[in-house]
């Protein structure tokens, strides 16, 4: 398979071993989405997941890194929490998503991505076990502007003044739950406008740190991996991100002991000081345009995000599939 990169953005280089690294890293996230792309809208999540965490599990294995699993999603058989993949490279720990959004591909729905973040070993945040947090992410100018505490209408107002625009424009993106119904009442009794999603707890989060993307803040209840994961991007991306451990039963109660109340912020989540982070998307949404396919070709699209040389990078693949033509 030849590929041919279009970069649109300055060149980011990944805290092991620069450029080459960096590419190793997007090559598992564009085999992934690859991989998963062709279940598209054919009702079965779990071929999606599977294809997936198999084709991402196998560029790993292939890139020459050293890496460590620390952070993967429940279920996710290929690539488990304590896997090593030994390639003789410099070590890294790795927060793995090989598909955000496997039921959206499932039903040829949008927002859907894959996504990889290395750290340094030990680089991740250790907190209590639990299954769920309250979070509330924003970009650069929310930075010390946002309090889990205050209403919703003091923490609007503020990145409002800080993005030198009325309450009213800002757009605030929150997962389409059951639980968030009176959250969605109170944003939108702000007069701030609402996205809601469907799946998308990493992606939505990046959507709210990334200018541009037309995500002001992304709040709500979300997964801990997913969460911990997304800190990671919105360091790089010099946003704010808070979180609060939700316990759903004693079993958390007692694993969160005196941190019930406390406000974790971003130094906390994201304590590494090398971070890279690889998104490529799979059924296209406000962050990516998703996977396309042509006469022996696939398309994809990507983001490329390192702490140590502050970059975005994004870049456009075409992957040609001549052995697969005819």
């Amino acid at each position: 398979m030849e590929q041919q990169r279009s970069p649109s953005g300055p060149t980011a280089h990944l805290p092991m071993n620069g450029e080459e690294s960096s590419l190793k890293l997007l090559h598992a996230t564009e085999a992934a989405a690859l991989a998963c792309a062709g279940f598209l809208g054919k009702g079965n999540p779990d071929g999606v997941s599977d294809a997936a965490g198999h084709a991402m599990r196998a560029a790993l294995e292939q890139s020459g890194l050293t890496a460590t699993v620390v952070l993967s999603p429940r279920h996710q058989a290929h690539l488990p929490h304590g896997l090593v993949i030994t390639g003789g490279g410099r070590e890294v720990d790795l927060g793995v998503y090989p598909v955000e959004g496997a039921s959206q591909v499932a039903r040829g729905h949008i927002n859907a991505v894959s996504l990889l973040v290395a750290v340094e070993p030990g680089g991740f945040a250790h907190v209590p076990a639990t299954s769920q947090v309250e979070k509330f992410v924003a970009g650069p100018g929310a930075r010390g502007a946002i309090d889990l505490d205050d209403p919703m209408i003091d923490n609007l107002r503020r990145i409002a003044f800080a993005r030198d625009v009325r309450v009213q424009d800002l757009t605030v993106a929150i997962l389409e739950r059951p639980r968030h119904q009176e959250l969605i009442a109170e944003v939108a009794g702000t007069g701030a406008r609402i996205r809601t999603l469907e799946e998308g707890d990493f992606a939505s989060a990046v959507m709210a740190a990334l200018p541009g993307s037309g995500i002001d803040a992304a709040i709500g209840i979300g997964d801990l991996h997913a969460t911990l994961i997304a800190a990671c991007a919105v360091k790089c991306l010099g946003g704010e991100f808070l979180a609060r451990l939700m316990p759903r039963n004693d079993e958390e109660r007692k694993a969160i002991g005196d941190k019930a109340s406390h406000v974790y912020g971003l130094g906390e989540l994201a304590p590494a000081a090398d971070i890279a982070v690889a998104i490529t998307g799979v059924t296209g949404g406000p962050l990516l345009p998703g996977v396309k396919f042509g006469s022996g070709y696939a398309e994809t699209s990507s983001l490329v995000i390192s702490s140590r040389h502050a970059t975005v990078r994004r870049l456009t693949t075409q992957h040609h599939l001549a052995s697969r033509a005819g």
